[in-house]
């Protein structure tokens, strides 16, 4: 494996694959896309069969989390080329994919803030304050900029504008996935509309263990779905533990009591009905307490893992 070829991540890298991908008709793919502010733009493809019994849409919304972007454009490569970004044939079952699964990838729905910065992952070249100041930004006092679904610089004045948020005007900045006037949300629920997703994989990094997060709303889920989710987020974990990751051992609920846990909760609230939800989490740029750098290639197995995970238990369980 050329971990470097297989990772593309930064818009300019990917959006033309997928725009190249899309002009040739025998690849039967849709190509979506949505402006933002400032001429990025925000894209994705949908591959597959519209009747699928599968239906998933995965999507990565945090510029600072490039890990999951890599593994869905490789994936997209062996979908619709038969082989890896770096030319290595691919050994999925790609006509049994296709007969069981509809699968749209959304690998980055905040490209302005991932333009921001020209890193193509995150390994650990930076200390852990560092980074965060180049995620959330940093304040009119020099500390970490706060972390809010929305604000103004009518209200707060930083010094640096972290490449989490998403600039929608002049002055409103939004975080991707707890504000619905962001591109993610438009996406998710414009795409959700035409297709009818069946299943959302969410894909995230963190400088913790890897983890299988169940959705904010998970308590007021029916049971049947619960025990969907549980054993889709059980899945997961098993397919992190294959490749020797050290993944939290049971799935569970973040921030729960939290007003973050209230922010998710509102973002999704009587949107895309019939969609099941999971998070996922896997390390980035290093360790929180041990210090330790995470690899480009450690991030990747990782994410793919969750990704080729999902699909592999989605399609074994499909009814």
């Amino acid at each position: 494996m050329d971990i470097a070829q297989r990772w593309m991540s930064l818009p300019h890298e990917w959006q033309p694959l997928f725009e190249r991908w899309a002009e040739d008709p025998k690849n039967r793919l849709a190509l979506h896309s949505w402006p933002q502010y400032g001429g990025q733009k925000v894209v994705g493809l949908t591959w597959g069969r519209s009747d699928a019994p599968v239906r998933l849409m995965a999507a990565v919304p945090h510029a600072h989390e490039p890990a999951g972007t890599a593994v869905m454009v490789n994936l997209a490569s062996q979908l619709i080329a038969g082989r890896h970004l770096d030319g290595e044939p691919t050994e999925l079952p790609i006509e049994e994919i296709r007969e069981k699964c509809l699968i749209t990838l959304l690998p980055d729905t905040n490209s302005q803030g991932r333009a921001k910065r020209s890193e193509r992952c995150w390994d650990g070249a930076h200390d852990d304050d560092t980074f965060l100041k180049i995620v959330f930004g940093i304040a009119a006092d020099g500390s970490r900029f706060g972390r809010y679904p929305e604000w103004s610089l009518k209200e707060h004045r930083p010094r640096q504008i972290g490449i989490e948020y998403e600039q929608l005007t002049d002055d409103l900045f939004v975080e991707p996935n707890t504000s619905r006037r962001s591109t993610h949300f438009k996406a998710i629920t414009e795409l959700h509309a035409r297709y009818g997703h069946t299943h959302f994989l969410d894909m995230h990094q963190h400088e913790q263990p890897p983890a299988a997060i169940l959705p904010a709303d998970f308590d007021e889920l029916s049971p049947e779905d619960q025990a969907k989710i549980m054993a889709w987020a059980k899945a997961i974990i098993q397919a992190l533990s294959a490749v020797g990751a050290d993944p939290r051992p049971e799935p569970v609920i973040s921030y729960r009591g939290q007003e973050r846990q209230r922010f998710f909760q509102d973002f999704w609230r009587g949107t895309c009905p019939g969609m099941l939800r999971l998070v996922s989490e896997v390390r980035n740029n290093l360790d929180r307490k041990t210090g330790v750098p995470t690899t480009m290639e450690q991030q990747f197995t990782m994410a793919n893992a969750v990704l080729l995970g999902t699909i592999k238990h989605l399609m074994e369980t499909a009814t």
